[in-house]
């Protein structure tokens, strides 16, 4: 009986002791954080988390708003303030912010557009010619710079397991955000949902960042009407409320406001006054950390390090402040308290592998569907990492078809019961297809043919595949103008149909050193077959019909021959070969840029001949690690093989810019001036670019020409046959990469007879 009753003890205290202590949790004070917002400066939030931790303190409830809201959010899903510093000092925030694709990854069409376009905007026909008032062209401009795919898949990176729609609740910590409804001006609280789609909703900047749309809501910072959100704390059920906010209340000069940042950063508080003070007085502990010297996008490993430090520190002053909180805690719950989160903590899988069980891409065809799993190498079954999903969407950004490309990894359900598969997830990729249309603009100017405008335009061009037609119209002292027609199929290639007009006005420097000024017309009618989409390899076969006039009035009492400028026509069957995995167009620092080319010229004054020529190209960019200087070896080269009376087709070579005037015409540095040279050709160049400090450049470059006289007497008498002719020249470069386009000036030198020195200055990208 004794045993009986002993036993029916234990059991009663054993179901009393989890009850008492439930009862203790719900009587214990609860504890907020909020969190302001602040852009780079809300780093800050992590070095007074981290105190806050140290002291022991728990907590209950995270609210916060823009970059609060980030750091908040991450916190409730589990991530310690050590993990956070790690994080946020190691991500290159310029890749998301900026939303940029590495060049290697590009379509060869991609590139050329990012190389000579300063400004080109997707539309829809269909949007313009809408009976709709509101369809217009300044209608479909982008709504910010930057899209949100990047910073999406930055969040669902960090979020998994919290990615689907849930009561923010549920998190290891109860967590809210706050957003702001341009539809209605209106604060948004955030409390469920998509954790990261609140993250990115309430860090929205207006311009900066593309609008959040959830519902019939459009949501952007929720800074513009509650930037330190104390008030959403409280009505989540906190008692006790600790604030860490980065504005601080000083008067500001002109000086003060001088950047977009610092503009923005001054609207948001002034069209926030009011509430802020009254939140700010719902703090029991208000923390403001010294974020002097720091700007909104001070996101370098070093400024985040000391502004976690700062945080640290300002807390630290807090220290008796946090201790009376804490024996508060301890004193309504009976005993210690500490940290403990009610769910688990997310995975984050810029750390961490996970098997990929199943694949799903939406927004494509069947047949769109299945050249993009076949080319982004994605088996199921296979582990799979954040870099290896990422390297895969880069190469669908390439193509230039796509808008958004964002991805999310959520834990794959068991089809046969209620269970969940262990470690296996399912990998959504969703595609979002830009406006079909595209209208383009470049500028430039350099000394050698002025100022030059380039208006493109192109129906169809940024679809994945079928019908495509462009135009481009480059208007300057020398002219041209292009029309081509494309069909493109994934699974076999593009087939192109071009039509070129080129008007050229240029110096031609003679044997003798004598100038004398040419203008020169051609027309081209060209159809060639070339590869769909293969990574850095570009290859085109086909054919043109070429049709060469010059006004030989330019040329009388210049003691030129004018029957080598008679006008010609050819027909060039051609391949073009090409390698290029630079990792810029204009300021590489790594990669390999290769051509190879032939053509076969069938002329009609000139039946029996059957000139062949070959032509060839190679730079590579050598980068020491850690290192500002850039080394790049180079080498021209051009081999005729038949006579011909054709003047484009001779080989000829000089300024900066490879096929400046001629398509057969190599770059030498020395003089900006085209010059023939005899058939068989080559240029040994290497540079040497330094990077004096940031944006600067300084280049020195130096080219050796070498010619190989096979025949006697068309250019000259002076010229000894089968004998191998150097020519020399040296250049010093200026380079500024602006937003622009670059900018340089070079100051160049040639052995010719007469030791020529010139200068060069242009602006902008070429084309």
């Amino acid at each position: 009986m004794k045993r009986i009753v002993l036993i029916a003890l234990l059991l009663l205290a054993t179901i009393a002791m989890p009850a008492q202590k439930k009862n203790e949790q719900v009587h214990r004070p609860k504890v907020g954080i909020v969190l302001g917002g602040g852009g780079a400066k809300g780093a800050s939030h992590i070095g007074a988390l981290k105190y806050i931790e140290e002291m022991g303190i728990p907590v209950d409830y995270v609210a916060g708003t823009s970059m609060g809201s980030i750091i908040g959010g991450l916190y409730a899903m589990g991530y310690s303030p050590d993990e956070l510093t790690k994080l946020i000092s190691q991500l290159d925030w310029s890749v998301y912010i900026g939303n940029s694709i590495n060049r290697p990854m590009m379509s060869e069409d991609v590139r050329q557009r990012n190389s000579t376009l300063l400004v080109n905007v997707p539309f829809s026909l269909e949007n313009l010619v809408s009976k709709d008032s509101k369809s217009s062209f300044i209608s479909q401009l982008p709504s910010a710079y930057v899209n949100n795919s990047s910073l999406v898949n930055l969040f669902n990176d960090l979020c998994v397991g919290y990615q689907e729609d849930m009561d923010f609740n549920d998190m290891p910590i109860p967590f809210a955000c706050v957003a702001t409804n341009v539809v209605t001006g209106e604060e948004v609280v955030l409390r469920s949902g998509s954790v990261p789609t609140a993250m990115r909703a309430s860090m929205a900047i207006p311009g900066v960042f593309s609008p959040v749309e959830i519902g019939d809501m459009v949501l952007v910072d929720g800074g513009l009407v509650n930037n330190f959100p104390a008030d959403v704390l409280r009505d989540m059920g906190a008692d006790i409320i600790i604030g860490i906010e980065i504005t601080k209340d000083k008067k500001l000069t002109r000086k003060d406001i001088q950047s977009l940042p610092q503009l923005l950063g001054q609207l948001v508080t002034n069209s926030t006054n009011g509430k802020r003070k009254e939140n700010r007085e719902m703090c029991d502990i208000r923390i403001v950390p010294d974020v002097s010297g720091f700007g909104m996008l001070s996101f370098t490993p070093d400024a985040i390090e000391t502004l976690v430090g700062r945080g640290y520190e300002k807390a630290a002053e807090y220290h008796d402040q946090l201790e009376a909180i804490k024996q508060r805690l301890e004193k309504a719950a009976g005993g210690p308290v500490q940290k403990k989160l009610q769910a688990p903590k997310s995975l984050n899988l810029m750390e961490n592998s996970v098997m990929i069980s199943r694949v799903d891409i939406n927004g494509v065809t069947e047949q769109q569907n299945s050249w993009l799993i076949r080319k982004s190498g994605l088996t199921p079954g296979t582990s799979y990492s954040k870099d290896d999903i990422e390297n895969a969407l880069n190469l669908f950004r390439g193509t230039g078809c796509f808008d958004e490309i964002t991805y999310n990894v959520t834990e794959l359900d068991s089809l046969h019961s209620d269970e969940k598969l262990a470690d296996e997830y399912a990998l959504s990729i969703n595609m979002t297809p830009p406006h079909p249309h595209l209208v383009g603009l470049g500028l430039r100017y350099d000394t050698d043919e002025g100022a030059a405008i380039l208006f493109h335009f192109g129906l169809n061009e940024k679809r994945f595949g079928g019908s495509k037609l462009s135009t481009s119209i480059k208007l300057s002292y020398n002219s041209r103008f292009n029309l081509t027609y494309t069909y493109s199929r994934a699974s076999l290639a593009n087939f192109s149909l071009a039509y070129d007009y080129r008007d050229e006005y240029f110096q031609f420097l003679m044997n003798d050193n004598n100038k004398t000024n040419l203008h020169a017309f051609q027309h081209k009618i060209s159809g060639y077959i070339s590869e769909f989409h293969l990574l850095n390899f570009n290859t085109t076969i086909g054919a043109s019909l070429v049709s060469t006039g010059y006004d030989k009035t330019s040329m009388e009492g210049d003691g030129i021959d004018s029957i080598f400028f008679m006008a010609n026509r050819q027909i060039m069957p051609f391949i073009n070969l090409k390698y290029d995995n630079l990792n810029d167009a204009y300021f590489a620092t790594h990669g390999i840029h290769a051509t190879l080319s032939s053509h076969i010229y069938f002329e009609k004054d000139n039946p029996r001949q059957l000139p062949v020529d070959i032509n060839y190209s190679f730079k590579a960019y050598l980068t020491p690690r850690d290192s500002r200087i850039t080394i790049i070896p180079q080498l021209y080269g051009r081999s005729l093989f038949g006579s011909t009376m054709s003047f484009n087709i001779w080989s000829h070579a000089g300024g900066e810019i490879d096929g400046r005037h001629f398509d057969t015409q190599l770059p030498f540095i020395g003089h900006t001036q085209v010059r023939s040279i005899f058939d068989h050709s080559a240029i040994a160049r290497c540079d040497v670019r330094i990077n004096i400090y940031g944006k600067h450049y300084l280049t020195a470059m130096y080219n050796t020409l070498m010619e190989l006289n096979t025949y006697g007497g068309n250019l000259g008498e002076n010229y000894d046959k089968k004998k191998l002719y150097f020519t020399h020249g040296a250049g010093l470069k200026y380079s500024y990469k602006s937003i622009l386009g670059p900018i340089s000036i070079t100051g160049q030198w040639t052995n010719l007879d007469k030791n020529i020195f010139s200068a060069y200055f242009s602006f902008g990208y070429y084309f």
